[in-house]
């Protein structure tokens, strides 16, 4: 006896064609502009596309930070970027840089808009 088995999408086909877009999608990284040409560094993003952002909770809880990965050139114009624009201090480690407190979304709006 041979049994086959077919695999549907739990998805309704109404919902299907609505397109989500977000700050951070991969369609807004194709753009260049000039500013992201002066500028003395780099974030690249991750092979599925999206910026290398995180977050690390540390010590139960009482301790956040934001991780920046993939900086490439001047790391130290960007840690006094980072500084101004979240208004806490900044912290170089090896490949990344940590920012205190919860700045995922204006971090990667940031990014973003610089190219």
């Amino acid at each position: 006896m041979i049994y086959t088995r077919f695999v549907y999408s739990l998805i309704p086909s109404s919902l299907s064609n609505i397109q989500r877009r977000t700050v951070v999608q991969s369609s807004f990284a194709k753009k260049t502009n000039e500013v992201a040409e002066r500028l003395p560094f780099k974030v690249t993003r991750t092979p599925s596309g999206n910026l290398a952002v995180y977050v690390k909770i540390r010590a139960h809880g009482t301790l956040v930070y934001t991780v920046i990965r993939h900086i490439y050139g001047d790391v130290d114009a960007m840690k006094k970027q980072l500084r101004i624009l979240c208004e806490s201090p900044v912290r170089e480690r090896v490949g990344s840089l940590e920012v205190h407190g919860l700045h995922v979304k204006k971090i990667k709006r940031w990014l973003v808009q610089c190219g």
